[in-house]
C-alpha cells in the first residue's frame, strides 16, 4: 500500500527557510504570496496484510522517525500506486 506523508512545522515555530523563499518570491515580483511555510513530502510503500496494519505502521514511522513531534506535525493519506 502506498502512502503520501506531509510533515510541517507547527504554526508557532519560526520557519526561516519559508521566510527566505517568500522574500525571494517577492523579489521576483509575486507580491500577492504571503505566509509561505516549507514542509517535507514522502511517498512510501508499505507491505502489510491489511490497510489497518499499514496505517498503524505509517503512524509509528511518522511519530518516531519522519517527524520531530516537538516542532512538527504530520498528515498522511493513501496514495495511488
Amino acid at each position: 500500500m502506498r502512502f503520501h506523508v506531509l510533515v510541517h512545522l507547527k504554526p508557532d515555530v519560526l520557519d526561516a527557510q519559508g521566510q527566505a523563499i517568500e522574500q525571494a518570491i517577492h523579489s521576483a515580483g509575486y507580491e500577492s504570496v504571503h505566509s509561505l511555510r516549507v514542509g517535507k513530502s514522502f511517498y512510501l510503500d508499505v507491505d502489510a496484510d491489511n490497510p489497518a496494519d499499514a496505517r498503524d505502521e505509517i503512524e509509528r514511522l511518522c511519530a518516531e522517525t519522519l517527524c520531530n513531534p516537538l516542532i512538527e506535525t504530520f498528515t498522511y493519506e493513501a496514495a495511488p500506486a
